[in-house]
């Protein structure tokens, strides 16, 4: 798999490793991610993939799971970069809290900051509709959006490891997301090398991307991993990644080629009384918000969002019922 760029990304079959063990802390250390077997079973995936459809069938705005003619863009939620869906009380959805509740994926987590008091990310999905009933679908190349999620100004050293839990068989020609392996070991002298882009960069933005022709994009072959149904990819916020769709699909594809749920949890002390308190409120009124727990930023208000037509057809979910286990994840 080739780019515009000349960045060769190599669909891997990288070691599955469980949920909680030694081996995914070496792995993750070392090489900046890595994927985390079963933290899902078969079963859970696919009652979180028929969850995510009754959220969008219950959006009101007449899409149907068993006809893509319904997946049009002004039926779809308003997707951002590789069909991440970010607004519309997606962060509070039933599918989005079963995943949160399964003991299996938090205790990966736990393993990583060794602590079983967590908080939970109110993010949302990443969905792509088949492209090849509609090219517009197709999400764009990830090749010009290498990036880290992690200001290496305001945010030094490990801050955060992101998540998310694959729903769907993945393959080279569907595409996925993208890593650079051992690239988190670049961060701590990007200050001194990219001044000048980072001077533009305010400090509470935490998306920082990098020249398409920098070096540390082919410092090491970029890969791919292979997933199944229920596994779990995770990432150091400061390894460069990104998400890119593959070349082709098979001929008459008429369902989901990728479908992800994004999710993370980081330790509940690095985490204000003001902050949790606007999580509380947060479930309240569905908002969404990104990967951080010890931030705030609403979701819903991102430019995107705010600048999409028609936003006041969507009808949002209710307000979630959760368990005991559950709710110790908000605050």
């Amino acid at each position: 798999m080739t780019s515009d760029f000349n960045i060769e990304i190599e669909y891997r079959h990288v070691p599955r490793l469980d949920s909680g063990s030694e081996e995914s802390i070496k792995y993750l250390d070392e090489y900046g991610y890595v994927v985390i077997k079963n933290a899902l079973t078969t079963k859970e995936a696919q009652r979180t993939l028929d969850l995510l459809w009754d959220y969008l069938e219950e959006l009101g705005t007449g899409i149907d799971r068993k006809d893509p003619t319904t997946w049009v863009d002004d039926k779809w939620p308003t997707c951002a970069h590789g069909g991440i869906m970010p607004s519309y009380g997606i962060g509070h959805s039933e599918a989005q809290w079963y995943v949160r509740g399964i003991p299996n994926v938090k205790k990966a987590f736990a393993k990583i900051w060794d602590t079983e008091e967590l908080l939970t990310s109110f993010d949302g999905v990443s969905l792509w509709r088949p492209w090849n009933i509609d090219l517009d679908w197709k999400t764009e190349s990830g090749q010009s959006w290498f990036h880290i999620d992690q200001h290496p100004i305001s945010k030094p050293g490990k801050h955060c490891v992101q998540g998310l839990v694959n729903l769907l068989p993945t393959s080279e020609k569907i595409g996925g997301n993208v890593v650079i392996p051992r690239s988190h070991k670049f961060f701590e002298n990007i200050p001194n090398e990219y001044e000048e882009r980072l001077s533009r960069l305010p400090l509470d933005v935490d998306h920082f991307r990098f020249p398409n022709d920098d070096p540390k994009l082919t410092s090491e072959k970029a890969v791919m991993c292979h997933m199944e149904p229920g596994d779990m990819l995770l990432w150091d916020s400061r390894t460069i990644h990104c998400s890119n769709s593959g070349s082709e699909l098979e001929e008459g594809t008429n369902s989901l080629i990728r479908a992800a749920s994004l999710i993370c949890m980081m330790p509940k002390h690095l985490t204000s009384e003001d902050i949790l308190e606007k999580r509380r409120e947060a479930v309240d009124k569905l908002i969404s918000t990104t990967n951080w727990t010890n931030g705030f930023r609403n979701a819903d208000e991102f430019p995107l969002i705010v600048e999409a037509q028609d936003r006041d057809k969507y009808k949002w979910p209710k307000k979630p019922v959760l368990n005991e286990y559950q709710k110790s994840l908000i605050d």
